[in-house]
């Protein structure tokens, strides 16, 4: 990696969105990622982000779909182990 990709790394902002798989919460992710956030759309079914992570991956979109439910700390612990 060079020392430009290397600052550019550092320094790129991520976003934590909650309640991605519909509505604002959806519209948000796509938001900040267009806005060159690195986002990471959490939902408690992932696969309801199918449609979602399409559309991102369609406009190359900086956005990840993370299955995350913020009422259990396992399913909190797995997201933040499996998304370093």
């Amino acid at each position: 990696m060079s020392q430009d990709q290397d600052k550019e790394v550092k320094h790129q902002k991520v976003a934590v969105v909650t309640g991605s798989s519909s509505g604002i919460g959806k519209e948000t992710a796509l938001t900040l990622a267009k806005n060159n956030f690195l986002t990471y759309a959490t939902m408690r079914d992932p696969k309801k982000g199918q449609v979602l992570k399409s559309q991102a991956d369609k406009e190359k979109l900086p956005l990840k779909i993370v299955e995350l439910d913020v009422t259990k700390d396992t399913s909190v612990n797995n997201a933040t182990i499996n998304n370093k």
